[in-house]
């Protein structure tokens, strides 16, 4: 299993030669790139983004506006640096524009975006995007929320498996998609190989048995993501740094080791530490080492 770090994780004054620099230096061997939107006042208003602490934030290399020319800079930077780029990832089509909206041109919007997330991806050289394709809304059906979400997702495979990406559905607390069956059934559905779950680890611990959903998942999952929870906290404010929660991570691995995931295993530390944020990614980079070792 390969060792990777998500840019959010970094602070959004750190230009991203130095994030893919020391990220070499703490001994991560992959990158997953954030893509945003061109415009920082779009987000001002998110209330979830803001208590991640990346409200406002814009990828100057990464955007809705970025061309080709662009992307490739941007990959090229990352192999001068030593680092490949594994995942592309977003909360674009989850709070600006998601393809669980009653509203069809917003939808259409959030899969213009996640189109140019996977070509993104291609001309990076990752093999997977992260979509995050909305949430339930109290005043609209469930049923029509999943077959939105569906909708948008078989509309995207084409281009998916034209370029070789993954489509990669992430779990969060989003009021939606909270169960490891239905998470599975709501991918098998959607009948493209290309098609699977970005499985978040500590976003499934106020849910039940993080090992048991790994199981569940199994050949579905594309890509991890790693942090720790606090389950006496509860909240948003109990995500933390790895092994200072409650995950149990020889099961984790273990469950990992019998479906033999191989994939990349991405910390995902947001909002980045306030102080000495490196040595919080550092010890992170120790830790994931630590969790693979003793399984």
């Amino acid at each position: 299993m390969r060792k990777g770090v998500n840019q959010f994780s970094f602070p959004d004054s750190m230009a991203m030669a130095d994030c893919f620099r020391e990220a070499r230096r703490m001994g991560y061997d992959a990158f997953e790139v954030s893509m945003t939107l061109d415009d920082s006042s779009v987000k001002s208003s998110w209330s979830v983004a803001g208590d991640l602490g990346i409200a406002g934030y814009v990828n100057p290399m990464l955007n809705s506006a970025s061309t080709d020319s662009d992307i490739d800079r941007l990959r090229r930077l990352a192999a001068d640096e030593g680092m490949s780029i594994c995942s592309v990832a977003s909360v674009v089509p989850f709070m600006a524009f998601p393809l669980t909206s009653p509203d069809e041109a917003t939808r259409l919007e959030g899969e213009r975006f996640v189109h140019r997330m996977i070509e993104a991806a291609a001309i990076l050289g990752a093999d997977t995007a992260m979509v995050i394709p909305g949430g339930a809304l109290p005043d609209v059906s469930y049923e029509s929320t999943y077959r939105w979400a569906q909708e948008s997702l078989a509309r995207l495979c084409p281009k998916a498996e034209a370029l070789g990406v993954n489509l990669a559905v992430e779990n969060v607390w989003n009021h939606f998609l909270y169960s490891p069956l239905e998470l599975t059934r709501f991918v098998d559905e959607i009948g493209s190989p290309n098609v699977g779950i970005y499985y978040d680890i500590a976003n499934s611990m106020i849910l039940g048995y993080p090992e048991q959903w790994i199981r569940m998942f199994g050949h579905r999952i594309k890509k991890v993501h790693l942090k720790d929870f606090r389950l006496a906290v509860g909240n948003i404010t109990g995500f933390t740094n790895l092994l200072d929660g409650d995950v149990d991570w020889l099961a984790v691995v273990r469950a990992l080791r019998e479906i033999s995931y191989d994939g990349d295993m991405v910390v995902e530390l947001i909002p980045p530490a306030k102080h000495h944020f490196l040595q919080t990614l550092r010890q992170a980079s120790d830790a994931v080492d630590v969790i693979l070792k003793n399984d």
